[in-house]
């Protein structure tokens, strides 16, 4: 399937909030991505490859920056629509041509960001309502977010109102609404007729031309409650998206440490670090050399400065999966990389703990060494059960969901490694490998009987 890019209007709105701009609207810079590669590398996620831009107002600007759109590993067209300051609905004409052997396409708007999952259960959605007709060719379908009070700017937005599965009324006046047209599109062929119609009729808006659909019962929403997606309208909606964007990259599976503490340190590196060319393994490697050279302090006796490279690197181990979901650079690769410097970080520290205790005059020396084999033994353990558990279930080890009370202890990989930090800060090595040997072991006790319980 195709999908159609609005790209051709002047954006008057941003102009009027943010002044001149050195770039056209959708090639404006949010958290290192333009807004429109945004809307590509989402759809891409998404399983789109093709597309087709509609350029006008600083066409030319657009054009030579997407380019064939091969360095996204995508496809992309451009149509170029002559009555740009007319409307949308002369965009969607202008594309017409590039869709000829289309039966159903999507039209996206180039300043609209959502997120992947948004588009693809779209997608999903609208694959098992054509099942059920004989003919798709004049049924259309929008993506409605059926939260409005949570959606900035209400006033300028359009409104939309649905009852027992179709759209019953749509616009910026209506006062009876109970969604929001959220600029994502899955139209059929016919739409060209009705555009066409409409433009005879009226004027060159798409709002317009859809009220003829709507007429009809043809108008099917997609309505939606817990997915993000923004409208970036004036300068006021880049910071608003930015904060968005943001706020979606926290996991919900993050430990108490990582929830209150870590992440929002690392969501403001990681608001810098997305403009520069800094790539997530790149990052990942950083936290791994901060795990080394803390596990050599620890070894050299200084606790205090290794404890606060464990809590850094526990920091930034955050970061480049921030960065990865952030700018569409997630990899398998990536994450298996991650994983195994994270297990080699953690056993340079466990091994910098037992050997400071040492060389510091521990009182018995085999009581650390065992305590620091029970801790390197275990840590890793954390990590395997839940990926031994995927690997059973097809189901992802949700501990806040599996783990019981457990989950209020520093059992995670930031836990421990706070536990380290404030071992290093009150010098307290011997007393912090006792504890992460038997909070680890014990962790890797009661997952065993969780995988037990869930696998009958």
């Amino acid at each position: 399937m195709k999908a159609v890019v609005v790209a051709a209007g002047e954006g008057s709105r941003m102009r009027m909030t943010a002044g001149k701009e050195p770039f056209p609207k959708p090639l404006l810079p949010l958290l290192g991505l333009r807004i429109i590669e945004r809307v590509f590398l989402a759809a891409r996620k998404a399983g789109i490859k093709e597309f087709v831009v509609v350029i006008g107002y600083r066409g030319d600007e657009i054009r030579r920056y997407l380019g064939d759109g091969s360095k996204w590993g995508l496809k992309i067209q451009y149509a170029f629509n002559e009555h740009w300051l007319n409307g949308n609905g002369y965009s969607l004409l202008a594309a017409k041509p590039y869709l000829e052997s289309e039966n159903r396409f999507l039209l996206l708007m180039a300043d609209h960001i959502f997120e992947p999952n948004l588009l693809k259960h779209f997608l999903q959605f609208t694959d098992d309502e054509i099942k059920k007709v004989q003919s798709d060719k004049n049924l259309h379908f929008l993506a409605v977010d059926a939260c409005p009070e949570k959606v900035t700017d209400l006033e300028e937005a359009t409104k939309v109102y649905t009852r027992a599965g179709k759209i019953i009324a749509l616009g910026k006046e209506i006062k009876d609404f109970n969604g929001v047209d959220c600029g994502i599109f899955n139209f059929g062929a016919g739409i060209f007729e009705t555009v066409e119609k409409s433009l005879k009729d009226s004027g060159g808006s798409l709002s317009e031309a859809l009220q003829l659909v709507v007429k009809t019962g043809n108008l099917r929403p997609f309505e939606f409650k817990n997915y993000y997606w923004h409208d970036i309208d004036q300068k006021k909606d880049l910071q608003q998206a930015r904060q968005k964007l943001l706020q979606h990259l926290l996991p919900k599976k993050d430990g108490i440490v990582s929830r209150y503490f870590n992440r929002p340190i690392s969501l403001t590196i990681t608001s810098v670090l997305a403009n520069l060319s800094a790539t997530p393994n790149i990052i990942s490697f950083f936290s791994f050399s901060l795990c080394l050279l803390g596990g050599v302090l620890f070894a050299l006796g200084y606790p205090l400065a290794g404890g606060l490279l464990a809590q850094l690197a526990s920091i930034i181990d955050g970061v480049d999966g921030e960065i990865a979901r952030l700018k569409f650079q997630e990899s398998l690769f990536g994450a298996y990389l991650d994983s195994i410097l994270d297990r080699y970080g953690d056993a340079a520290l466990i091994g910098g703990l037992t050997a400071g205790s040492l060389l510091g005059g521990a009182s018995s020396p085999s009581f650390v060494l065992i305590m620091g084999f029970l801790a390197l033994t275990a840590s890793p353990l954390s990590m395997l059960a839940k990926e031994k558990y995927a690997n059973l279930t097809g189901k992802t080890y949700n501990p806040l969901e599996l783990d019981g009370y457990l989950r209020y202890f520093p059992f995670n990989r930031d836990g421990r490694l706070a536990l380290i930090m404030l071992g290093g800060v009150f010098n307290q090595l011997t007393a912090t490998l006792l504890l992460l040997a038997l909070l680890t072991n014990l962790q890797a006790i009661y997952r065993l009987f969780v995988v037990r319980q869930n696998l009958g």
